[in-house]
């Protein structure tokens, strides 16, 4: 049972004076140290100070990292106070953002995952979790394992494994814990199937997903939990600010974690963000360019955390427009993963005389499976008609990482 006095359960004014007093303590060193905040920020002494400070764009960091490579000026120590290098996953184009962890900030990051979404998903010490990624550079699902560790629960990583073997391998081991993008818990589960193996009756009792907002997706999340008959969770966080926020049991939304940060929405619907326990490489008033709506209505799970309705909408960077409305691939996906016999999908996006032209690319093992229906649907739910073109099993690319759902194509004879 949790206590009354813990940081997910206490009133408004004891969070804000929680959070400014982090603030200020950590801001402390980090303005006689740290050359670039040192630059941008003046001495805080309440909220009127924070709110008149400036937000931060991925863009300000990306050229510092380029002025002062290898790693900026965003340094509060000497490079050999830091013991984690990550770095973002360059999906959107970007080169990627190196970011850096001090020993006491890498056990911020897993005492979050231990504390509030390992807790939220009842996940425990007897659980045995297997982790299907890549275990590279981008962040992926490295402090998730370190937070398992601190659990006291058994970890095992699919790293270096092809799909086919991952598969075979946790349900060998006994997995109940699968931890994956929602994608690729469904190319799992696609693969499964063409080898023959049940991972419906496998044991694996809770899905927990990050890098992608499907989770929260209600149809991807049906698709999910009916595979595994398991129970999913969504996560969101980033590479360079850390691990923001978590589904409970109501799953209709994802707790922001207001204990470790200050959330603020923007007027277009922006997440800003502050993280208060990574002090070697701060990020203050940050643009995570997530488009949100969020709720403060009492939760059946007993958090106070505000939420994110309904999980993230989109990123500003993934909208697309047809025919003057504007989409995010949530919307679509949203509707796609109502069709079983879709494997996978991409939406097809190029720019032809000064207006967009969107279509939806979709694989299917099922020759005789006809777009008509899944347009209608499109049509009804989003207000405006896509197009979608049926390709052979095997043509679009998978990935145990984020998925990118928009594919920019050239005009035609550019």
């Amino acid at each position: 049972m949790r206590s009354a006095t813990e940081p997910s359960e206490i009133s408004q004014e004891e969070l804000r004076a929680l959070q400014l007093g982090k603030l200020r303590a950590g801001l402390t060193h980090v303005l006689a140290t740290n050359a670039f905040w040192r630059e941008r920020l003046n001495s805080l002494s309440g909220w009127d100070d924070f709110e008149r400070l400036p937000l931060t764009s991925k863009s300000e960091l990306l050229a510092d990292q380029t002025a002062h490579p290898p790693f900026g000026t965003n340094l509060t120590f000497p490079v050999d106070r830091y013991v984690r290098l990550h770095q973002t996953s360059g999906s959107s184009g970007d080169q990627p953002l190196r970011w850096l962890d001090t020993e006491d900030s890498w056990d911020w990051w897993i005492r979050i995952w231990a504390g509030h979404v390992y807790r939220a998903a009842g996940v425990t010490s007897t659980d045995r979790l297997f982790f299907a990624f890549s275990f590279g550079p981008f962040i992926g699902f490295w402090s998730a394992f370190d937070g398992a560790h601190r659990l006291g629960a058994l970890c095992i990583s699919g790293g270096a494994m092809t799909s086919e073997q991952r598969v075979r391998n946790m349900l060998d081991i006994g997995a109940t814990v699968l931890l994956s993008t929602p994608t690729y818990a469904l190319r799992l589960a696609e693969v499964a199937r063409q080898i023959g193996v049940n991972v419906s009756a496998a044991g694996i009792g809770k899905t927990i997903h990050a890098g992608e907002p499907g989770a929260s997706i209600p149809a991807t999340r049906d698709a999910i939990e009916a595979a595994y008959s398991a129970v999913s969770f969504d996560h969101t966080g980033m590479t360079e600010l850390g691990p923001t926020g978590f589904s409970c049991s109501a799953r209709d939304g994802v707790h922001l974690i207001e204990s470790e940060f200050i959330f603020e929405v923007a007027a277009d619907g922006e997440l800003i963000a502050t993280n208060l326990g990574r002090w070697g490489m701060p990020l203050i008033r940050y643009r995570t360019g997530d488009r949100v709506v969020v709720s403060r209505e009492p939760c059946s799970c007993g958090s106070s955390f505000m939420k994110v309705v309904g999980g993230i909408r989109g990123r500003v960077d993934d909208m697309f427009t047809v025919r003057g409305v504007n989409l995010y691939p949530s919307q679509v996906e949203d509707i796609v993963r109502r069709y079983q016999e879709v494997t996978g999908f991409v939406i097809e996006h190029r720019r032809e005389r000064l207006m967009d032209e969107v279509a939806l690319v979709i694989e299917t093992p099922v020759a005789s499976f006809s777009t008509e229906r899944l347009e209608a649907d499109l049509r009804q739910a989003l207000g405006v008609r896509l197009d979608c073109r049926v390709v052979t099993p095997g043509t679009l690319p998978r990935s145990d990482l984020k998925s990118q759902r928009i594919v920019r194509v050239p005009p035609a004879g550019g």
